[in-house]
């Protein structure tokens, strides 16, 4: 009797929607750093789901729109109220909308996901990933407390808000994380080997390395676009996958 896995990925978007859900409660608590680590977790679910899909052919379109909307609701709106509550809180109306950024371009960046994916395995994220705009901001905040107790970095803050929300919905190139198989890790060695050193960077000092790791790869899309350029291409993306 063949056993039913199709149900395993949703279980992890699942768990990935109430991260998003239990940050969005702690922000408005008041447990700002532990809203932001939730990010992080709903990110590292994020990640999982996709993998343990494609690795038990479990992918579905139902799969692709339920995880969708998870994401709105985890690296949307719960880094939007975190970035409220700590940033711009006493910015007025203002605040509102520069905190309303992640949701609102997210949330646009994930229904152009949608309306252009051909099948399931992604060569290469089209604008930066939702998930990653959200890490990038919750570790900002994450780094800042850790080191000074406090938020040092305000104006530093408002424009990686406004830079993050605006490359999600660029065309610009990003890495995929490699499959964790013998043929892929030996196609795409210097892929697999940064993925395995920054993921024991940040399992050993999570709190420092979480963030200047995340703006590397941040800068990595406009960098790599840039040197296309330089070298003579065109720069342009071409319709494959995105993610």
């Amino acid at each position: 009797m063949k056993v039913r896995t199709n149900w395993v990925p949703s279980a992890f978007t699942m768990t990935n929607l109430f991260c998003g859900y239990l940050s969005v409660v702690l922000s408005t608590s008041g447990r700002y750093i532990q809203a932001a680590w939730l990010i992080v977790a709903a990110a590292v679910l994020d990640t999982l789901d996709g993998k343990i899909a494609r690795f038990a052919k479990a992918d579905s379109h139902f799969g692709v729109e339920y995880d969708s909307l998870a994401d709105v609701v985890s690296f949307g709106f719960a880094p939007s109220m975190l970035l409220y509550k700590t940033v711009f809180i006493n910015w007025g109306i203002l605040g509102i909308f520069i905190s309303a950024g992640p949701l609102v371009f997210g949330s646009i960046r994930l229904a152009r996901f949608n309306i252009r994916l051909k099948g399931f395995n992604k060569d290469f994220f089209e604008g930066l990933p939702i998930p990653a705009a959200a890490v990038t901001m919750a570790t900002f905040l994450v780094f800042n407390f850790h080191f000074w107790g406090f938020l040092r970095w305000e104006k530093v803050c408002l424009f990686l808000v406004i830079a993050l929300s605006v490359l999600m919905v660029t065309s610009i190139r990003y890495e995929t994380f490699p499959n964790f198989s013998l043929q892929s890790g030996l196609q795409n060695r210097y892929k697999f080997l940064v993925v395995i050193g920054g993921t024991l960077l940040v399992i050993l000092f999570p709190q420092e390395a979480f963030f200047p790791l995340s703006i590397i790869y941040v800068l990595s899309g406009p960098f790599n676009l840039t040197w296309q350029i330089l070298r003579g291409g065109n720069g342009a993306n071409s319709e494959k996958n995105e993610g």
